[in-house]
């Protein structure tokens, strides 16, 4: 994982702070590099490594940005097979995503202005 990575991760966030604006599936494509980062952080040998702990901090910080506008719970019967970031989706959005998360998930958000 590299700065590209992590900036390529706060993009995305900041996207949905704005309001997400692409369909469903792009952004559960887009949720991509949230599991890779997750793979990286759990890897015994990698904690070890010069650098892990501010890598560790840098993707915190994002995801706590994340976490304060993905607030609107998906519908899933068995959470165990979902991380957390899979199971959230921000509080408002584009058209094509509100339409998308109503129809095929039964959630309903407010589409952004603009």
């Amino acid at each position: 994982m590299s700065e590209v990575d992590l900036c390529e991760w706060k993009q995305f966030v900041d996207g949905c702070v704005a309001g997400y604006d692409d369909n469903l599936a792009e952004y559960q494509g887009d949720l991509w590099i949230r599991r890779n980062f997750q793979l990286v952080l759990d890897d015994e040998e990698l904690r070890g490594m010069e650098g892990f702990s501010v890598f560790r901090e840098a993707v915190g910080r994002v995801d706590e940005v994340f976490k304060s506008v993905a607030t609107v719970a998906l519908p899933v019967r068995d959470l165990s097979g979902f991380a957390w970031w899979n199971l959230v989706v921000p509080r408002y959005g584009g058209e094509a995503f509100a339409s998308d998360l109503r129809m095929e998930c039964g959630v309903v958000i407010p589409v952004k202005e603009g």
